[in-house]
């Protein structure tokens, strides 16, 4: 069927209505004379709607005098109309053409450099180099050597241990994989263990360093849980000297969570149905041609704008966009809730809003939940509350 379709659409069919007292004899008489048709459609009491090829259109004529039966052209589609159309509007044929021409030289030059795996390196010294090497924006893909570019980077730019340079259509990627290098830690890396936000301390496991709070201290952010500092003497009756080390450690806290929702027992507003339509427009200078039918068919709607502009060669800039208008349709809607059903609304936000902030390795220990009383009766407000075992320690060089 794809296949059938296809060649109807190269050599053109229409779509037409049949009206008559007997439509069914028009069918049976068409296809007797080796008429095809296909998508027959009744919409209504003695008409039809029929898909049937250009070139039969002649031989249905005599059926429809035979079978007493009218029929009307409603849809020409196909190459052959396409071709008439396009005739009939010369400048948007021209348009077209400078539109395909323009795409074609264009597209024998590099528009965009991509570098990638770069850490060490910015990319703008990654594309410096490359420039010396004849590697640049409106370059001519003929006269890119990728081997020599890559030796050229690897030897301007040690660290860079590999470099592949590929070309996709208007776009080069440069791909550089550096070689890898161990960071000296800060001070040898000392560490704290500090709280990274407020809580209740109920359990603390130390691994490495001394710990600075008991269970049921209450801690907020920032404050040190276990010292990356512990204090050492070096014999009785010295001074003692501090030790420095990495802190590490389990600081387990009690912490909360709070989530506000709300919802109204009645709500009216705007909504997507889901249908939507598009406009295509191609612009030359400052005349626009539509490429497709310019009717909007829906009320109400949002627009959503897309343009594409063919990228400037030196001070040339190609006066041709395609323009797509793209409309989402909108409808008024109304619903009415009960107080239950606002509930479970406003619920569902505020847990919504609570899950976002808890972590995921934290144990939930109790929850919550309230509804808040206020002026508004046909507003129902819920708040939830949610206690957590977590660990709330993290650690910090110094």
């Amino acid at each position: 069927m794809p296949v059938f379709n296809f060649v109807s659409y190269l050599i053109g069919y229409v779509i037409i209505l049949v009206e008559g007292d007997s439509p069914e004899k028009f069918i049976n008489l068409a296809l007797g004379n080796g008429v095809v048709l296909w998508d027959i459609t009744s919409i209504g009491k003695d008409r039809l709607l029929v898909k049937v090829r250009l070139s039969a259109v002649r031989t249905l004529r005599q059926v429809a005098r035979k079978t007493h039966c009218r029929f009307w052209i409603q849809k020409r589609m196909g190459i052959p109309f396409l071709y008439l159309r396009i005739k009939r509007r010369k400048s948007m044929a021209l348009g077209i053409v400078i539109f395909v021409l323009g795409l074609y030289f264009l597209s024998s030059f590099v528009w965009f450099i991509e570098v990638t795996g770069n850490r060490h390196y910015s990319s703008a010294e990654v594309l410096g180099v490359a420039a010396e090497a004849g590697l640049k924006q409106g370059v001519l893909k003929k006269q890119l050597k990728p081997k020599i570019i890559e030796k050229v980077i690897q030897e301007c730019l040690p660290d860079i241990s590999w470099v592949g340079v590929t070309v996709k259509g208007t776009k080069v990627v440069v791909e550089t994989v550096e070689k890898t290098q161990v960071k000296k830690e800060k001070n040898e890396n000392h560490a704290h263990v500090i709280a990274k936000k407020t809580g209740i301390v109920k359990e603390i496991l130390v691994i490495n360093g001394q710990a600075v709070v008991r269970e049921e201290d209450t801690v907020v952010p920032g404050q040190i849980l276990i010292s990356g500092t512990p204090e050492q003497g070096q014999s009785a009756g010295e001074a003692k000297k501090p030790l420095y080390v990495h802190a590490k450690g389990i600081v387990s806290a009690r912490v909360w969570y709070n989530g506000y929702g709300e919802a109204y027992l009645k709500e009216k507003g705007q909504r997507y149905t889901g249908r939507t339509a598009t406009r295509l427009i191609l612009k030359i200078g400052f005349k626009e041609l539509r490429i497709n039918p310019s009717g909007i068919p829906f009320t109400k709607y949002k627009k959503e704008v897309t343009r594409k502009i063919l990228p400037s060669w030196r001070s040339f800039k190609p006066p041709v966009e395609l323009i797509k208008q793209k409309y989402y349709e909108l409808e008024n809607y109304e619903s009415v809730l009960s107080r239950e059903e606002a509930r479970q609304k406003a619920r569902q936000k505020a847990w919504a809003k609570v899950k976002k902030q808890i972590p995921e390795q934290a144990g939930i220990i109790r929850q919550e939940t309230e509804e808040i009383a206020g002026k508004q009766e046909e507003l129902v407000r819920i708040r939830i509350l949610v206690e957590t075992k977590e660990d709330i320690g993290l650690e910090k060089t110094f």
